[in-house]
């Protein structure tokens, strides 16, 4: 008998599962059943999140909530400079004579202007009033540390230095990118990176069902005439679950999308049906481009689109250039979301994906459309529509 397969369950996974439970009327046997997870465990995330929600932090394991892991964090960092102020004040004066502590106190002020000369001589038993200097106003670095922190954790710490400048800067906070960079190590803030890149070769010819219209034109001026749409994998401990998706290259919006553990014609057609019904887009007025996969160039996806009188326009064979958009899209549900995570089955796969997707669209700026959110730039296009 082969032994069972131990789940890799991430404090974030119970998170959203304590949430089902707690917020979405989930049973325990329901998420037992979706996470793969004891029914102990299961019950101990549920009690735990509600521990948590009144305001109880965790002392023997990790915090659920992000609020409740940011004070565990604090409380480490207030443990270990306690300890570090101990080493120091009882070995200092092992270390440095009552001749040359003013000369250190110069030092260190040059070196980490962040101190005043007033802390610096109080740690170090040092007169200050042998010291004058002109004292800089500057902004309260301890505050832009707590906003700066917020935005990367809203953005699921998948911003970088970049996209946080842009959210200082819409709050009219008056700051420039180097010194983001800057806060941001200081208080070390973790970053997601993509893997490393895959190398291509641009070579292929076009298909012979569609020519490619497209041309990589990927910044249309109008919303609902321009969708790119392709297919992906993900594993799970079942097997692979395949995703389809839509994106407008106007809006950068995932408008439709479909999952399936079988990569067929009819996942592709989902994900289109899916899009047109809820943008309720003129299709008659729509280009549509993809990949020269069996699902798009299947004659059921094509006599699907000559009955909607969409445009079709295919890459170049072996050419992902030319559908850069949706698998820009792809490498960021990737590396931002789904390659830290372990799945148990097609359905937990589905849920991190509807769940990224809404961030996506929702919550997530993007570079290419001056960093608004997706779905800002659609509510935009529509006031000028």
């Amino acid at each position: 008998m082969s032994p069972k397969l131990r789940v890799q369950i991430t404090p974030q996974q119970k998170l959203e599962y304590a949430k089902m439970m707690v917020e979405d009327g989930y049973t325990n046997q329901q998420i037992q059943d979706i996470s793969g997870a004891c029914s102990s465990a299961v019950v101990r995330w549920k009690r735990q999140y509600k521990e948590e929600m009144l305001g109880m932090t965790p002392t023997n394991r990790v915090a659920l909530t992000p609020e409740q892991q940011r004070i565990q964090e604090l409380e480490k960092q207030l443990a270990r400079a306690k300890r570090d102020i101990d080493i120091f004040k009882k070995s200092q004066r092992l270390v440095h004579t009552k001749s040359v502590k003013p000369d250190v106190v110069r030092k260190l002020k040059k070196a980490h202007p962040k101190f005043t000369i007033s802390e610096l001589c109080r740690v170090l038993g040092v007169a200050s009033s042998c010291f004058y200097y002109t004292r800089v106003v500057c902004s309260d670095e301890t505050t832009l540390h707590d906003r700066i922190y917020r935005i990367a954790e809203d953005s699921d710490f998948t911003y970088g230095k970049r996209r946080i400048h842009r959210e200082l800067v819409k709050s009219d906070v008056k700051i420039g990118l180097a010194k983001v960079s800057r806060l941001m190590k200081a208080i070390e803030i973790p970053v997601k990176y993509p893997k490393k890149r895959h190398r291509y070769n641009e070579v292929g010819e076009e298909s012979i069902y569609a020519p490619n219209i497209l041309k990589r034109q990927f910044t249309p001026e109008t919303h609902n005439t321009h969708w790119v749409t392709d297919v992906t994998y993900i594993r799970s401990h079942q097997g692979w679950s395949y995703l389809a998706c839509v994106l407008d290259l106007a809006t950068k919006e995932v408008v439709g999308y479909s999952l399936s553990r079988s990569p067929d014609t009819n996942l592709t057609l989902a994900a289109l049906d899916n899009a047109i019904q809820k943008r309720r887009a003129d299709t008659t007025q729509l280009l549509l481009h993809s990949d020269q996969g069996c699902h798009f160039s299947s004659r059921a996806y094509r006599h699907r689109l000559q009955v909607l009188n969409i445009t079709q326009s295919m890459s170049k064979r072996g050419c992902c250039w030319d559908n850069a958009v949706m698998e820009r899209f792809f490498r960021s549900l990737k590396s931002e979301r789904l390659n830290e995570l372990s799945f148990i089955n097609h359905q937990s796969i589905v849920m991190e994906v509807e769940s990224y997707i809404r961030f996506y669209n929702y919550k997530r700026s993007h570079s290419g459309i001056d960093y608004l959110t997706p779905n800002e730039k659609y509510q935009q296009m529509q006031k000028v529509a």
